[in-house]
């Protein structure tokens, strides 16, 4: 289904428009855009007795919602749970449904659907035979959007709406059907093995781990300072062309060559050398750096990037806003289960699995994220073997990275909040309230049963975490906790 065709005749056909041609001929688009999703970090080694925590059971802090732990998901990972038919793996997920977002529960539900019908085909088979329906379903959504985003840049001068359009043709041609040349980013090459990485580290094999980390290490220093002489090319679309026409200059095409076969020979002799979601990057990288045609998938957050790059110096601010604001509305597999089929069809089940529970996995919040990093005084002191260790000295201080400004909610939820506000995520979430009190509930009842003994938390944790919320929450309505007296 061509999606830009529909907006563009929808437009044309009303004489609405007059500014989108080139050549004599109407821009439009083909296919559904494909979208990303917003990735998370992970936190620092001060939070691991916390996160060892979580292996217990622990709610989310803002929600209340039941979390999977890290190590839960890494077991699933290394059982080659996914990988089960579905008559197999529903009965298997159905423990830990609870866990499960918005978006990924209404996933899970049209797998049960599935499983009813078909009850042997595979999770990734289920997605195949789903993404004709749910691509339809996506395409229909973009379209509207990417139709206000047309209208809109109506209102601005030519130079900026030819940019616009001119961004719609780039758009078109990542993807249309046929190959298009895409010029080689490291730093995109290095992202793809990092995401890999993330799913590799979740199944704790240290023999991958160790494999992926000398990759990308490899990978970072070989194009270090290619990365570094790009940068002069600027960003946008007009810097993409300039950055094709520079690595394909004889010394760098030669240098490029030699850098992916050096890191090729290190994959083929490491125990990921089958591991086709790696083989792919590669296969992709190696295909750009030689300047052939690929089909390079439209990514939703380099295309808002683009369209910031073009509106910047708009007089029109307010116009300015209000565009980005409609590109925003675009699907992502975090807030739409057909964005989330048409992302994950064609991927391993291992791959599906991951990114189906991702957003479930507790994870170290920061209740502050603005809180400076505080280095604490340390005195070097000997021990055994003449070993040098490192002591706490002085006040237990709270830094943005120390256990005093740490709670455990969901990865989604984590992304979602970024960097606002405590006081102002209660004010628009005010179901914490009632879920700050739960967390501390679970915590008392983990520290009454020995568990903060067996992950090294101190009993301190408890109070300190308590008085850190209370005194960052709204000053209209402040949160109170009640402390079991059992506790005391």
């Amino acid at each position: 289904m061509k999606i830009f065709s529909i907006v563009a005749n929808k437009i044309f056909n009303t004489n609405q428009l007059q500014h989108p041609k080139e050549n004599g001929q109407n821009i439009f688009m083909t296919k559904p855009i494909p979208f990303d999703t917003v990735s998370f970090t992970a936190s620092k080694a001060s939070g691991t007795p916390l996160k060892k925590l979580a292996e217990y059971g622990l709610p989310d802090m803002y929600t209340g919602k039941d979390m999977l732990s890290y190590g839960t998901l890494s077991r699933m990972l290394k059982n080659g749970i996914f990988d089960k038919p579905l008559n197999k793996l529903i009965p298997i997920l159905e423990n830990y449904k609870e866990t499960l977002h918005e978006t990924e529960l209404g996933f899970f539900k049209i797998l049960e659907s599935v499983e009813k019908k078909q009850p042997h085909i595979k999770i990734n088979d289920a997605l195949k035979q789903l993404f004709p329906e749910h691509e339809k379903k996506l395409v229909r959504v973009q379209t509207e959007i990417l139709y206000k985003i047309i209208m809109k840049a109506r209102q601005m001068p030519d130079r900026y709406f030819n940019d616009v359009m001119a961004l719609m043709k780039h758009t078109d041609e990542r993807i249309e059907e046929t190959k298009t040349t895409a010029h080689f980013s490291e730093k995109e090459f290095i992202y793809r093995l990092q995401q890999v990485a993330k799913q590799i580290k979740v199944k704790k094999r240290h023999t991958e781990i160790t494999a992926i980390n000398k990759l990308i290490k490899e990978a970072k220093q070989l194009f270090a300072s290619q990365i570094e002489e790009k940068k002069k090319f600027g960003k946008g679309i007009s810097a993409k062309k300039l950055k094709m026409e520079y690595q394909m200059q004889p010394e760098v095409f030669k240098r490029n060559t030699e850098y992916m076969q050096y890191l090729q020979d290190i994959l083929s002799k490491s125990v990921l050398k089958s591991n086709k979601d790696i083989q792919n990057i590669f296969d992709v990288t190696n295909a750009k750096v030689r300047g052939k045609s690929v089909i390079e998938p439209f990514k939703r957050q380099e295309f808002i990037y683009d369209l910031k790059n073009i509106i910047k110096d708009l007089n029109d601010k307010k116009l300015a806003r209000e565009i980005i604001t409609i590109a925003h509305e675009l699907p992502t597999s975090a807030d739409s289960v057909s964005a989330f089929i048409v992302k994950h069809v064609g991927d391993s089940p291992e791959k599906i699995g991951y990114y189906l529970f991702k957003g479930s996995l507790a994870s170290i919040e920061h209740i502050d994220p603005k809180v400076p990093q505080v280095k604490e005084d340390v005195l070097i002191v000997k021990k055994k073997k003449n070993k040098k260790v490192k002591k706490k000295t002085g006040n237990n201080v709270a830094g943005r990275n120390h256990i005093n400004n740490y709670g455990l909610s969901s990865a989604y939820i984590n992304t979602l909040r970024l960097n606002m506000p405590f006081d102002e995520w209660i004010r628009r979430n005010p179901q914490s309230y009632k879920s700050v009190q739960k967390f501390v509930d679970r915590l008392v009842e983990l520290y009454l049963t020995g568990k903060f003994a067996k992950v090294g938390l101190d009993k301190s944790y408890i109070p300190n975490f308590i008085e850190r919320v209370q005194s960052m929450s709204p000053k209209e309505k402040p949160i109170t906790i009640k402390l079991s007296n059992l506790f005391e």
